[in-house]
């Protein structure tokens, strides 16, 4: 068995056992002398290979047969609590990993061989999804300790054979699935075309009914018809506004790819067609495209008013007031935060007016968007109203850069520990664009308060579910260095005394290059001492927050599991 191909990981803690009693029973399992674990598993794979589904079992005879105990007297727990065979196999599949991970065991502890999810794809001609779909089935595996000290889960040889003769059908199936060609899922591209040419049906529902006629998988539909969208965007099946054209429309054609960033020229050659028809065709399109396109504003009674277009759009309020006095602006604020507070502050007037403005244009825009008949529509009506939509886009930033020092007030009095304050302030961000699309300003109310309560009540939802990830996933930064004693982490690694640096530098001398600069990077170690967040690093190698998370995550789980045991000896040094 390769190492290479085990898949590394903890036991998922997402998941929960389906009954109480064996979740109770695995509890008391994980706090019992590790020397007895192998024989537990060992009982555990022979309770799956006697325990049949349709059948319901006592629960004193499970404990019986993991343990060996069985109560002399009356108790509490008379074990005649009935447990259904179903959920007794998930909940043993899930006992074995938890307990097999709980004991830490050495991949030498198991004499048979073992088998790692990539090796039972290439034994059974399956994909490495297909196991871990088995794994749902009853296919146990158990986690080993390998020499590099991580974690993996492996598949050893008798429940293979167990689970292999339980689900030979199953297996028979799998092995006989053939990856699609590209006639086939060009097959797949052009029914779900067809489905959705009314654009009532949503991508799952179109998914459903390709998996039954072709009889695939419908997760493997919908994965076709994302990475096709994802292939052609805003001119892909389920990301483009709703055409009035028929599926089979050459003109569709050409338009998807006119957005996908062909020439005209390269278009009259494909489709043998004249420069002058493509020119009219991706008129046409476009059109369509704009007349389908929805505006959302505010309506008000004086934008059908005779001379609405000087009487709103030459509002003399709409022009900046003079600079007044420097605004105050606090020290404890990062200096992109600090610039807001530079950014004047909007009178009740100014704002209303821009608000008018604001609405308006989205109304001029939304009017000769109806208006347009796609068949005989101009070149320079469509760059009318995209200049439009244009204006009222840069109105709309204006309003929004006025109030983001709002949004940064909030979010201090919301912001703690347990959640990033950048985090918080982009979260409040996107309240108060939304803020500004919902706002009436013809109610006479100021803007700033309608602002505050909209932000205050996303926050309430939001930063609780900010906390409690946290308290479930925490990398924060008082884990780095929770076994090396000495001054916190706030301070930078110029300050660390001498024994402690050098503790510290062995310590990230075990980790991989890519770890090493994610941790030093994130908690300020290098020799610049600056800290930096996690969206900042995932820009800086090209990946996710998420993902650089994780690699934090793991390399302080490395740190931990390989010193802990010097622990005690650090701090005599």
């Amino acid at each position: 068995m390769t190492e290479r191909a085990i898949v590394p990981g903890k036991v998922d803690n997402m998941r929960k056992y389906r009954t109480p009693a064996v979740e109770d029973l695995a509890m008391q399992l994980q706090r019992g002398p590790t020397r007895l674990c192998l024989k537990q598993l060992l009982q555990i794979e022979f309770l799956l290979s006697i325990v049949e589904t349709e059948k319901s079992y006592p629960f004193d005879f499970v404990r019986h047969a993991l343990t060996g105990f069985r109560p002399v007297g009356p108790s509490e727990n008379d074990g005649s609590e009935l447990i259904d065979g179903a959920a007794l196999r998930e909940d043993l599949v899930y006992m074995a990993e938890q307990l097999s991970d709980n004991a830490a065991l050495p991949v030498e502890a198991c004499s048979e061989p073992l088998h790692s999810v990539s090796d039972l794809a290439a034994r059974f001609d399956v994909s490495t999804k297909t196991v871990f779909r088995w794994r749902q089935r009853g296919l146990a595996g158990w986690r080993f300790r390998f020499p590099d000290r991580r974690s993996r889960i492996a598949f050893p040889e008798r429940c293979v054979r167990r689970f292999v003769a339980e689900n030979s059908d199953l297996v028979a199936r799998g092995s006989s699935f053939s990856l699609l060609n590209t006639g086939e899922r060009n097959d797949i591209v052009e029914q779900a075309k067809s489905l959705s040419a009314d654009c009532r049906r949503t991508v799952n529902a179109v998914a459903r009914v390709i998996a039954t006629r072709t009889g695939r998988a419908v997760e493997t539909i919908r994965l076709i018809l994302k990475n096709y969208d994802g292939a052609h965007p805003k001119a892909g099946i389920f990301n483009r506004p709703a055409l009035d054209v028929e599926p089979d429309d050459c003109r569709l054609v050409v338009w998807e790819a006119y957005v996908d960033g062909a020439s005209i020229k390269s278009l009259s050659r494909r489709f043998s067609r004249s420069l002058a028809w493509v020119y009219r065709t991706i008129t046409t399109m476009r059109a369509k495209e704009i007349k389908a396109r929805k505006i959302d504003f505010i309506y008000s009674g004086e934008f059908d008013a005779p001379g609405a277009d000087r009487t709103i759009l030459d509002d003399a309020r709409l022009e900046a007031a003079p600079a007044g006095a420097s605004p105050r602006i606090p020290a404890d604020l990062a200096p992109y935060l600090q610039q807001l507070f530079r950014i004047p502050l909007l009178s009740r007037e100014r704002e209303a007016a821009l608000f008018r403005q604001y609405n308006y244009l989205k109304f001029k825009a939304d009017r000769s968007r109806h208006e347009l008949d796609p068949e005989t529509a101009k070149p320079v009506e469509l760059d009318r109203i995209e200049r439009i939509l244009s204006d009222a886009v840069a109105v709309r930033s204006q309003i929004t850069q006025a109030n983001l020092r709002l949004v940064v007030s909030i979010a201090k009095r919301h912001a703690g520990k347990t959640c990033d304050f950048f985090e918080i302030i982009s979260d409040g961000n996107m309240s108060l664009m939304k803020a500004v699309e919902k706002f009436d300003y013809s109610r006479g109310f100021k803007f700033s308060t309608y602002a505050s309560w909209a932000i205050m009540k996303n926050y309430a939802r939001t930063v609780p579910e900010q906390t409690y990830h946290y308290d479930r996933y925490q990398t924060g930064r008082d884990e780095l260095l929770e076994s090396v004693p000495g001054p916190t982490v706030e301070e930078h690694a110029e300050d660390l005394v001498p024994a402690m640096r050098t503790s510290l530098e062995r310590m990230l001398g075990t980790l991989s290059d890519r770890e090493q600069r994610i941790l030093r990077r994130h908690y300020g170690l290098d020799s610049h001492g600056q800290v930096m967040t996690l969206a900042e690093i995932g820009r800086e190698f090209g990946v996710s927050k998420e993902r650089v998370r994780q690699i934090e995550s793991r390399a302080i789980c490395k740190l931990r599991d390989e010193f802990d045991h010097e622990f005690d000896a650090l701090l005599v040094g």
